[in-house]
C-alpha cells in the first residue's frame, strides 16, 4: 500500500534522511521511534507530500505522491502534526468539519453524511459535549482530541500521527491508542505514529521502526527492535527491559547514561 524507495532528504547541506526504504501493508500499526533530530517527523511529512525528497520515491497504492493532488491525497492520507494553529477562532465542530473538505461538492456545502461522520468522530473522541466551544480556548489535550477527530473524519486509509498523545493525560493516552487499535482491526486502517513513548508503542504497535542519524537502524516486531544493545547505542542510555505482566508487551525503563 505504501512504499518508500531509497529516500534521501536534506535541508540545504544538512542531510536529515539517507537511503530510507520501507514497505507498509494495509492495516499495519507502525510506531516510528528514535532520538530527537533523527528525522522521524521529516519522514512522515515527506509521506504526506508536505516535503519533497531530494532523491527516492514515495508510492501510495501504485502512484507517486507528488503526482496526486492534495485534495485527492487527503482522501487516502490524514496527517496530524505535533502542533496546529488557526488564524481564526473556529468552534470545535467547525474544526472537525474541516476533515470533510476533500469530499465537498460545492463551496463549504456539507451533506447530512458529512455531519453524521463528524458527530460520530466527536463522540469517539469524547468531545461531543463541547461542540460549540472555541477551539483556541481549549486545553492542549482537548485540542489534540479535536484534531484527531478531524483527521478521522477524512475517512483515510492511512493516518500519520506525530506525537499524538503528547498533551494528553493517562486516561486519554490509553483511550486513543485503543481507538486506533480498534480502527486498525475493524477498518484495516494503516496507522503510522511517531512517538517518544516507547512503552505505549510496544503495547499497541505490531511493528516498530527505529531511526537514528537519518537511517533505519532496526525494523520489525517490538521484540526485534527493542533490544538492549540497539536502545543503548541509539539513545546513549542503559535500559532495563522486562515483560509487562498485564499487557504481555515489552516494558523499557532507562536508568542511566551509557558509559563509554
Amino acid at each position: 500500500m505504501l512504499e518508500i524507495k531509497d529516500l534521501t532528504f536534506a535541508y540545504d547541506t544538512m542531510v536529515v534522511l539517507e537511503d530510507i526504504s520501507i514497505n507498509c501493508s494495509q492495516g499495519e500499526f507502525i510506531g516510528i521511534i528514535g532520538p530527537n533530530g533523527a528525522g522521524k517527523s521529516t519522514l512522515i511529512k515527506i509521506i504526506d507530500g508536505i516535503l519533497k525528497a531530494n532523491q527516492g520515491e514515495v508510492i501510495i497504492e501504485g502512484r507517486e505522491v507528488s503526482r496526486i493532488s492534495r485534495r485527492e491525497l487527503a482522501k487516502t492520507i490524514a496527517y496530524l502534526p505535533q502542533e496546529s494553529k488557526f488564524a481564526f477562532n473556529y468552534t470545535v465542530k467547525e474544526v472537525v468539519l474541516m476533515g470533510r473538505f476533500p469530499y465537498l461538492k460545492g463551496v463549504w456545502t456539507y451533506t447530512s453524511t458529512d455531519y453524521n461522520i463528524v458527530d460520530e468522530m466527536m463522540q469517539l473522541m469524547e468531545i461531543d459535549k463541547f461542540t460549540a466551544r472555541q477551539f483556541n480556548a481549549l486545553s492542549g489535550g482537548e485540542k489534540q482530541r479535536v484534531l484527531i477527530a478531524s483527521a478521522l473524519a477524512q475517512q483515510p486509509k492511512i493516518i500519520l500521527l506525530d506525537e499524538p498523545t503528547n498533551a494528553l493525560d493517562l486516561h486519554h493516552q490509553i483511550a486513543i491508542y485503543q481507538i486506533f487499535k480498534k480502527l486498525q482491526r475493524n477498518q484495516h486502517l494503516t496507522i503510522i505514529v511517531v512517538t517518544h513513548d516507547i512503552n505505549l508503542a510496544a503495547q499497541f504497535c505490531d511493528r516498530m521502526i527505529m531511526i537514528g542519524n537519518g537511517r533505519v537502524i532496526s525494523d520489525g516486531i517490538p521484540e526485534k527492535v527493542l533490544q538492549f544493545q540497539i536502545l543503548q547505542e541509539t539513545f546513549g542510555v542503559n535500559v532495563y527491559i522486562d515483560i509487562n505482566p498485564l499487557t504481555k508487551s515489552l516494558y523499557i525503563l532507562p536508568y542511566g547514561k551509557k558509559v563509554s
